[in-house]
């Protein structure tokens, strides 16, 4: 009985010294946190709206007008035109995380509908009773791109935002201009691509690994644009006699527009 105990023993320290030399199994290595760093690639959706703010002025030399019926006529030649559409486009991009800030820019185009029209009138003159005086003004836009700056702390998978920056759209404003004491009609139409500034603010989540959703909005307001315009009724026509009456329009338009869209981008 003693051997079998002392052999026992001996079995028994012998395994203790071997599995005290065994290597520990490693523990499993940690999940790499995620990061916003990358590029992004996309498309978008949404509205947008807002006004064009003519102004206008008549610079004469003015034979056309009574010159008490011209602040009527220019005061309601610079009424506002309110205007909405939807917008669709695409968007590329890099964000940057350093610790809990994360940066980004990013270049954006949209096909935009944006129009909306007005008519005021007929507006009896003021001086010239009974005949008449109607403004139809229209504004619209087709087209917008933006880069845009932006900064925002991390949020795990949620990325609150502030952006800003430059916003340039191909815009169209017609002004047409109906007088009946002559009478006579002016259309006016002019055409330009006008540069302004944008700010706003914007959520974007993380959805998967490489897929990001982002709602923003911008409010943009853009730099003026116009021209002149000719006035002049045809002689022999109405009241119109002689060699006829004419005089010269400034038009000079702002747009001033908000923005809402929905992004689905791709990180590489």
């Amino acid at each position: 009985m003693k051997k079998i105990l002392l052999a026992a023993a001996v079995l028994l320290c012998a395994g203790s010294a071997y599995a005290a030399d065994m290597p520990l199994k490693a523990a499993p290595a940690a999940a790499p946190t995620p990061t916003w760093t990358g590029w992004y690639i996309g498309i978008n959706g949404g509205g947008v709206w807002g006004s064009a703010d003519p102004t206008v002025t008549d610079v004469g030399p003015d034979s056309f007008f009574a010159l008490a019926n011209v602040p009527a006529v220019t005061g309601n030649g610079s009424q506002p035109v309110r205007m909405s559409g939807g917008l669709a486009g695409g968007q590329i991009g890099f964000l940057y995380q350093t610790g809990q800030t994360i940066l980004g820019i990013e270049a954006g185009y949209d096909w935009t509908g944006l129009q909306g029209s007005r008519s005021l009138g007929p507006t009896v003159y003021p001086v010239t009773a009974p005949t008449t005086f109607t403004w139809n003004t229209q504004g619209k836009q087709d087209g917008l791109f933006t880069l845009l700056g932006r900064v925002g702390v991390n949020g795990g998978t949620w990325y609150p935002y502030v952006t800003g920056g430059l916003a340039v759209a191909h815009q169209r404003y017609t002004a047409t201009y109906i007088d009946t004491f002559y009478p006579s009609i002016s259309a006016n139409t002019f055409t330009k691509d006008v540069g302004g500034g944008a700010v706003g603010a914007g959520l974007e989540y993380r959805v998967a690994d490489h897929w990001l959703l982002s709602g923003e909005y911008l409010y943009m307001q853009f730099n003026s644009f116009g021209g002149n315009g000719l006035i002049a009724c045809t002689p022999g026509v109405g009241n119109c006699v002689g060699g006829g009456f004419r005089t010269t329009f400034s038009f000079s338009t702002r747009f001033n527009e908000s923005l809402g869209r929905l992004a689905l981008s791709y990180k590489f």
